[in-house]
């Protein structure tokens, strides 16, 4: 989808039959025996000089498009997991469609996983489809140095694309994906079996399975105009999986006296408030050093998919929720590269206000940003009835919690407990009141687009919002949310800027010797060359404003990035 058809998509909110019985990746599939799917003809491959010389003959061949299956082993157990830090690769089975046969590299084999990488980044190279690519290709990332660039499909994000954020949960497994779009069973072994043969056979028919899955589901995508959004988070994968790998650099040793400052405290505090946060700090942080640091880094894992907005989640361990300098000081000061390198910190000015003017189509506060000027200031002058340059700096601060807490519908009573606990500022009701009335006040447009959301949530019947690149959020009948509606396509067509900057920025640090490191919402935190930060600086700021412009198109977007010699001076 074009940036030009922003409008009709972005904030396109419709009500829409269930897609249930049109043969979509939600419909119901019954639960009596499904037949399984057909096992093909499986080619076992473990001498390493004959799968060398496949590869080659594939590459020769110039074969446009494979699927395949990476198979990862422990030591009790085989199994597909998510977690690509862990197991090691047992066995890959390529797919190639054209004739049936499946070919399974196993043991020595497994040597030519280098070469088959090597062939995928290939300006000319394959698409390479797989079920879970985040981590398939983290794990066949670890036999070279570094995650290579290549031209990826994932079944598993058509999936979650196709669910429009009714599925909860995990993202469905390939079994599922089998039965309810193909509707057929598919057993993957959990465990070692006697005759190791049948596990092979498993890989082989798995790999078959992601081939028919991705013919089927790439018309219901384009039927539904997810194309363009699947497209970007196919593309995403590499650049998530190389920030996993990178990892956030740690001084553990610095970690562990901050956690012992924590325990010291708690053993004599006596205040209630303060001892409930000691005890957070302590159970939820203390342990991180000895749990998560490697060497001198923590390698998160990072889900692009899991919030219905798009937006990045984290965990084991999640460092999107590290404690700023203000409630557990010095601890981000922790998170600090190795001299001479450096980190660069960059996030969005304003970046929920800038994309909710855009797609409101909301004049005044389209001018503010047109014009360069401050929409909390904006707001606080009609507040006060000051002139924006007289407005003073407490004023200011209510107005910044004026309109990030009305901007998504919240009433007044909330509002007075987000302005005390977010921003310190205490109100009571009629001031809560007069702040949303000043809101709506100064942007008549965002009060016509709250009043167009709220009467498509109170009719009956399902509501589908999209983001910019047409992504989806579909609410039953039963569960509209009006906050939600209005929430969603914003953070969404942010997160979509966002992940666009993401993968350019990939390129742009590895010429300049550096990396990303971690993604905190619109926050991007790269490690570079202390020779070449300033540079870096700049180009991340200029990759995210053009990034994000090509989507959001009706405002100015502003970049900030700054250089620091660690995550606590960002604050």
């Amino acid at each position: 989808m074009q940036p030009g058809a922003l409008h009709c998509a972005a904030v396109a909110l419709s009500h829409e039959p269930s897609s249930r019985g049109r043969g979509g990746a939600r419909d119901a599939t019954p639960e009596s025996a499904l037949p399984p799917w057909p096992s093909g003809r499986p080619q076992l491959v473990a001498d390493p000089v004959q799968a060398a010389a496949i590869v080659d003959e594939w590459r020769a061949a110039a074969i446009p498009s494979i699927a395949i299956h990476v198979a990862a082993s422990s030591t009790e157990q085989r199994a597909d997991t998510d977690d690509h830090r862990t197991g090691e690769i047992w066995a890959v089975a390529v797919a190639r469609g054209d004739d049936g046969v499946v070919t399974v590299l196993c043991g020595e084999a497994l040597a030519a996983v280098a070469a088959l990488l090597s062939w995928w980044a290939e300006p000319c190279g394959p698409y390479v489809v797989v079920h879970g690519g985040q981590a398939a290709l983290g794990r066949l990332s670890r036999t070279g140095p570094s995650v290579p660039t290549l031209r990826l499909g994932c079944t598993q994000i058509a999936a979650v694309l196709l669910a429009e954020g009714t599925r909860g949960g995990d993202p469905p497994d390939l079994r599922e994906c089998v039965r309810r779009v193909l509707h057929h069973d598919l057993i993957a072994p959990a465990r070692v079996l006697d005759d190791a043969s049948d596990g092979y056979v498993q890989c082989a028919v798995a790999a078959s399975a992601v081939h028919a899955l991705v013919t089927a589901m790439v018309p219901m995508l384009r039927r539904r105009g997810l194309t363009t959004a699947y497209r970007l988070e196919c593309a995403l994968i590499p650049a998530v999986v190389a920030m996993e790998r990178a990892g956030m650099p740690c001084d553990a040793a610095a970690f562990e006296r901050i956690a012992a400052t924590w325990r010291d405290e708690r053993g004599h505090a006596t205040i209630p408030e303060r001892i409930a946060r000691l005890d957070k700090l302590i159970s939820t942080y203390a342990r991180w050093p000895r749990d998560h640091v490697r060497g001198d880094r923590i390698h998160c894992r990072l889900h692009p998919l899991t919030a219905d907005s798009g937006r990045f989640s984290c965990t084991d361990p999640n460092l999107q929720q590290v404690p700023s300098e203000h409630t557990a000081p010095g601890l981000r000061a922790t998170f600090r590269p190795r001299p001479p390198a450096v980190l660069v910190v960059a996030d969005y000015a304003q970046i929920e206000l800038r994309v909710a003017a855009h797609l409101a189509r909301c004049p005044a506060l389209t001018q503010v940003f047109l014009d360069g000027r401050d929409p909390h200031r904006a707001t606080a002058a009609t507040l006060t009835g000051k002139p924006e340059p007289e407005v003073t700096a407490h004023e200011r601060k209510l107005a910044k919690a004026v309109n990030f807490g009305f901007l998504f519908g919240m009433g007044a009573e909330r509002f007075r407990d987000y302005a005390r606990t977010g921003y310190g500022v205490l109100l009571d009701d009629g001031e809560a009141r007069r702040a949303r009335e000043a809101f709506f006040t100064t942007f008549p447009g965002i009060a016509a687009w709250h009043r167009r959301v709220g009467e498509l949530c109170r009719r009956k019947g399902p509501l589908v919002v999209r983001t910019a690149l047409g992504r989806r959020k579909r609410f039953t009948a039963e569960r509209v949310s009006v906050p939600a509606a209005l929430n969603i396509p914003v953070q969404g067509t942010a997160a979509e800027g966002f992940k666009r900057a993401m993968i350019e920025l990939r390129g742009v640090l590895d010429a300049l010797g550096g990396r990303g490191v971690l993604v905190v919402h619109d926050e991007y935190l790269a490690e570079v060359p202390a020779e070449h930060a300033e540079q870096a600086r700049t180009q991340i700021a200029a990759v995210m404003e053009s990034a994000m412009a090509a989507v959001v198109t009706r405002v100015p977007i502003v970049a900030l990035a700054r250089i620091v010699p660690s995550w606590g001076e960002a604050d």
